[in-house]
This record gives structure tokens, sequence and C-alpha cells, in this order.
């Protein structure tokens, strides 16, 4: 699904002393299949963005195309909308509602009017795509752990099988394990199902190895979209507007620094391993 973000604002506290421009005049364009990660200090204006993306808020000013269609439309029906593009909220315990973690993740589905065949099978799969085990389906979900509770919350959107998945800091209190395996499946569903993916995330190391583009928000307004080597390659613009680079990434400027004649351009773990080896390698070479 192709998305038409189109001089976008969102207002809050009108006519309030409070008033603020969550997003000023926002313009972009997500393409289908695009797998996209979304950055930004705090208060930049990312969650407002995301809300907008399947009709939680509306917009004061502007428009959001679907597939060359107004969401907003009278004879758009966003009910529909929200069936085809999934969001996780940054909270889980503000998504999570019924009273079994099994009729919670089926709460979709259901409204889907899918067979209790079909809703069982998809709250299986959702239930195994976010690694937890059925002992748990018969619990409240108010009972289960902040981590627990981001992956039930992630396996009721998953679980509709939703063309477009919005996920707003989905590896949240989880442990680094949970966190790898999860960004894994959700790699996995994109290819999968050639679906487009929005990770709203702080953690620049799960930018870098999960998404291929990334927003830069700021101040309600986007200030870079491109890919994510070129963002991560511009530190110093990224520092100027409160954000941080990988880890790896600084461990190789600093031993540019140093003297050491390398290639900086590098962002993930996996990276900088292959290169390595190509450059130890190629020094063994020297010495034969």
């Amino acid at each position: 699904m192709k998305i038409e973000i189109q001089n976008l604002t969102h207002t809050y506290g009108a006519g309030t002393p409070f008033v603020k421009n969550a997003l000023d005049d926002v313009s972009i364009t997500i393409e289908d299949h695009d797998f996209i990660g979304l950055i930004g200090h705090t208060g930049s204006g990312k969650s407002t963005l995301v809300q907008h993306l399947n009709g939680i808020l509306k917009p004061t000013k502007g428009k959001i195309l679907l597939d060359g269609r107004d969401m907003w439309d009278k004879d758009t029906n966003i009910r529909d909308v929200r069936f085809k593009i999934g969001l996780v909220f940054q909270y889980p315990e503000h998504q999570l509602f019924e009273e079994t973690v099994y009729r919670d993740i089926a709460f979709g589905p259901t409204n889907m009017a899918l067979s209790e065949d079909e809703i069982k099978e998809r709250v299986m799969y959702a239930l195994k795509f976010v690694g937890l085990t059925e002992d748990i389906l018969e619990q409240s979900p108010f009972d289960l752990s902040g981590g627990q509770k981001r992956r039930v919350a992630i396996a009721g959107v998953i679980a509709m099988k939703p063309e477009v998945l919005v996920l707003d800091e989905p590896t949240a209190g989880l442990d680094p394990k949970a966190r790898d395996d999860l960004l894994s499946q959700i790699k996995k569903y994109h290819k999968e199902n050639n679906s487009t993916v929005i990770i709203v995330s702080h953690s620049m190391e799960d930018m870098a190895k999960t998404v291929d583009k990334i927003i830069v928000v700021k101040n309600g307004k986007i200030e870079r979209f491109l890919p994510v080597g070129e963002i991560f390659a511009d530190a110093e613009s990224l520092g100027s507007m409160g954000l941080d680079i990988p880890t790896i990434t600084k461990v190789f400027k600093r031993l540019k620094e140093r003297g050491v004649d390398i290639d900086t351009n590098v962002y993930t773990v996996k990276y900088a391993y292959e290169l390595m080896s190509k450059r130890l390698l190629g020094e063994v070479g020297k010495d034969a």
C-alpha cells in the first residue's frame, strides 16, 4: 500500500494558551513494501505522525492518501483502514482490554468476521510470532510482565495480517535476545507478506540492522528521508538534532581519528566483522 502524506499539520490545544503544532506541513511518500525506521528526539512528533496512518488521529490540515484515496473521504470506511494498517502503540497497556490473552489477540480477527477456525489459526500464528507460549492464553493480559504485555499487543495486530505494520517502540522493555528475536520476526513478516513496515525506535542499533530507509523528524518537520547508510554516515547532522549513531559506527570513527585507514561508513556489527575479516585476510596475503 502506497501512503502519501500531503501538507499534514496536527495541532494540539487549539483555542487555548497551550496550542502547539505537533506536526507542521509534513509531506512524504511511503512506497508499497518499504521498510522504514522513524527516529527523532522526544517530543519531535513521531508518535503523532504514526497515529495518523490508521486514523487514530485526524489531520488538522492536509491529507493522507492510501493508494491515491483520501483516508478521510466520506466514502472511505475508517474501520477497514485499521484492518489494513495495524498500529502497535508505544505503551501496550493502552491496547489491551480483554479478559484473556486469547481474546485480546483474537479481537481483531473476530471483528473481521473470520471463522472460528481461522481466528484460532491466526491467534496461534501471532503467539508464535512474538515468542509466547500457549500456557498464557487463558491468563489476564494485565497479570503479565511489561515485556509480555508488549508482545501480546504486537500479536493482536499481527493476527490481522495487515498490509502495513506500524510499531511504536516495539522492543522497549525486552531483553537483548527477545529484542533480536522480535526484530528478526518483523523482518521475516515484511519479506514473506510483501508488507510495508514502519518502526519507531530510539535504538540506533535496532534501526541500523533492521530497516532499509530512515525518516528523521525534528520539531514536527521531516528533516531527512534517506537510505539507512546515508543517515548514519552524517553523524554530525544527527548529533545537532540530539540524536545518536550506532556504537559500532562510533568505534570506527574513533579509529579513523587515531590514524587508522579505515572505512567509517559502518553501522552494523555484522558488516564491521565482514570488513575487518577482509582487511585481516588482505594483510595475511601480503605477509605471505
